[in-house]
């Protein structure tokens, strides 16, 4: 089975094993151990979108139920009280309202410190320019950790706005190389590993994310798998849970656009080469970063009936995971 599971993206399925049906009911968070909050699961245009009349984003402008936050999460430290965001998204001032409490603050209490650190995968619209929040002209944090690949560190430095917030000590940039692993915070330690995707103005990183009982890879965004290197595969391996790019449901989901050239892993294709370990419970996985597009939106719909039918499931904002 390892040799196997070795060719191609199989070798993701390595040391997992959870029932099937926990694919979709999540096992719990015990209290005080550390979690993931999914903070968002759009696109980086959100749900609803942009200028779109589309059936998907009318019904989310109909019905609050069916908004979707653009793509992050939080690692939740209760032991410590620390957060941390991954990606900080044009949505960050609702996200910021989905993390428990850091405890009792006095009355008029100013927070300069929302959360503890924050985590950037690439330099693309829905991932990092909610760090312009945290600047002088709204929170104006305080040498706000900001874990950074070399290349996205050197895009903040000499970029405005964004190399404001580190002349002004707003942030502080910890430069965290793909495949160095880092500590974290009482236990959960954090490896970037680099992913393939469309590397404008920086390189894209996922994140594998330890914890005392969970290991969790964290792609929103990422070229098809037939890109992915070697080492992308092997940083993955021994993950039981893995949210991953769902941009797209199918190819045909824009019409007279090219779907192939924007560069996500289709949820059919992902699906046909991880299905047969996600129904046997080696692993579970869970799409985030859904287009407007994405038919898989609809609660009720037969793209939805079908993820969970091969066990796959849809991330939910507000869903915690267990590390």
């Amino acid at each position: 089975m390892a040799a196997a599971l070795a060719v191609g993206l199989f070798a993701l399925a390595a040391g997992c094993a959870h029932a099937p049906e926990e694919v979709a009911a999540q096992p719990p968070v015990a209290d005080g151990e550390p979690y993931v909050v999914v903070l968002g699961t759009a696109q980086d245009g959100g749900l609803p979108h942009a200028a779109c009349t589309c059936p998907r984003c009318d019904a989310a402008r109909r019905d609050p139920a069916r908004r979707r936050l653009i793509a992050s999460i939080a690692i939740v430290i209760p032991s410590t009280g620390r957060r941390f965001l991954v990606d900080v998204t044009p949505d960050v001032r609702e996200q910021l309202d989905l993390l428990p409490s850091k405890g009792a603050e006095a009355l008029g209490k100013v927070d300069r410190a929302p959360v503890d650190g924050v985590l950037l995968t690439h330099a693309h619209a829905g991932h990092y320019l909610g760090l312009a929040f945290f600047g002088f002209e709204a929170v104006h944090t305080s040498e706000l950790p900001a874990y950074a690949t070399p290349r996205m560190a050197a895009f903040l430095r000499t970029n405005v706005p964004w190399s404001r917030l580190v002349s002004r000590q707003e942030i502080e940039i910890r430069e965290t190389p793909p495949g160095v692993t880092f500590d974290l915070d009482a236990g959960v330690r954090v490896t970037p590993f680099a992913v393939p995707h469309r590397d404008e103005d920086s390189d894209t990183v996922g994140f594998k994310i330890e914890g005392p009982r969970h290991v969790m890879a964290y792609v929103p965004d990422t070229d098809t798998w037939a890109t992915w290197s070697e080492t992308a595969r092997q940083a993955i391996a021994d993950c039981d849970t893995l949210l991953i790019d769902g941009t797209f449901f199918a190819a045909d989901e824009l019409p007279g656009r090219d779907v192939g050239s924007i560069g996500h892993p289709l949820m059919v294709t992902t699906m046909d080469r991880l299905g047969d370990d996600a129904r046997s419970g080696r692993f579970r996985v869970l799409f985030t970063h859904l287009n407007h597009s994405n038919h898989a939106l609809h609660p009720a719909g037969e793209e939805r009936k079908a993820i969970r039918d091969r066990g796959f499931a849809v991330a939910e904002d507000g869903q915690r995971l267990p590390l």
